[in-house]
């Protein structure tokens, strides 16, 4: 070889050719609006906005329409729907995209698993402070004292399960993956009830696992019925059916009327199981099996500075 060889190899060739190129007309210009509508924060406001705003109009107008409270609670639970159609709305226009989470896909299978599964967490929980002495049924109810419970925490399940884990947790986990997205929307939830009565470290630790919990449930299949259901059954069991404290709200009459007896660390105390050790343990174990299914299924979404463009 010579020292005045100008013969340029193939792969050099190759990335000179590829320095000076220039970009094709056709190469598509993201515009500044597009830019901060993609945004994750301004996605999440406006998405909350979306969702938020006809369903709390249409809560007010049942309440001022309405004096019998059955049918007040059914005209909330038909705002959470009406706010689910102007989320879609909102998907499509905004962010250009299928609304996937909300795909009727399995809908019937991974709600009522979902309902089972939260329903079944109140009784392992319930029946565990029972055998330790903590709780005994008293009374029974008739059956229509379910109704109004199971309309309220039926929309109490859609509202923020759309707001934390179909909005927040979702748009955070595209951004920062799903370690980070479990962790921050857990403390949000569990902050949020911060304000509730008679909440303890214990119940504040229960609600922030179950905020991961509910999460982990939203990673599984990517959808919202699962963890809606799930949310929805664990309120109703505790309310509708044992007649217990929900995240301090008072008690009222369900199915089974019953009276607590032990340490605050068993029963709860007036916050509810949600701050017992038994509710917190039930949680988390839940919690780990469904990471663990997530996992398996390929649902773990890595941080954005982690991906590699193909």
């Amino acid at each position: 070889m010579t020292t005045n060889d100008t013969t340029i190899s193939a792969p050099v060739a190759s990335t000179i050719a590829d320095t000076l190129t220039v970009p094709s007309a056709s190469t598509p210009v993201i515009s500044l609006g597009r830019r901060i509508l993609d945004f994750p924060l301004t996605r999440i406001v406006l998405a909350v906005l979306c969702f938020l705003v006809p369903f709390l109009l249409i809560q007010a107008a049942s309440s001022k329409i309405f004096d019998e409270k059955l049918y007040t609670k059914i005209g909330q639970l038909c705002g959470a729907f009406v706010g689910y159609g102007c989320y879609l709305w909102y998907v499509r226009k905004v962010e250009k995209r299928l609304a996937t989470e909300l795909s009727l896909k399995g809908i019937l299978s991974e709600f009522s698993a979902g309902f089972v599964l939260g329903g079944a967490m109140v009784c392992a929980t319930v029946g565990v402070i029972a055998l330790l002495g903590g709780f005994q049924i008293t009374a029974k109810s008739p059956l229509n004292v379910i109704t109004i419970p199971l309309l309220m925490h039926l929309t109490i399940g859609m509202v923020e399960e759309m707001l934390l884990r179909g909005v927040f947790f979702r748009i955070v986990q595209q951004s920062l993956g799903s370690w980070l997205a479990l962790l921050i929307s857990a403390m949000v939830f569990g902050t949020m009830h911060l304000v509730n009565d008679n909440i303890t470290v214990l119940g504040f630790a229960s609600i922030t696992a179950a905020g991961l919990l509910l999460a982990a449930a939203f990673m599984v299949t990517g959808r919202l019925w699962l963890c809606v259901a799930m949310h929805a059954a664990w309120n109703f069991f505790q309310d509708g059916i044992f007649s217990v404290s929900v995240s301090g709200h008072p008690a009222r009459n369900g199915l089974y009327i019953g009276k607590m007896n032990g340490p605050d660390w068993l029963t709860g105390g007036a916050f509810g199981i949600e701050g017992s050790a038994v509710a917190l343990a039930v949680v988390v174990g839940v919690t780990l099996v469904l990471l663990a299914v997530a996992k398996r299924n390929g649902r773990i979404v890595r941080p954005f500075w982690q991906r590699v463009d193909s």
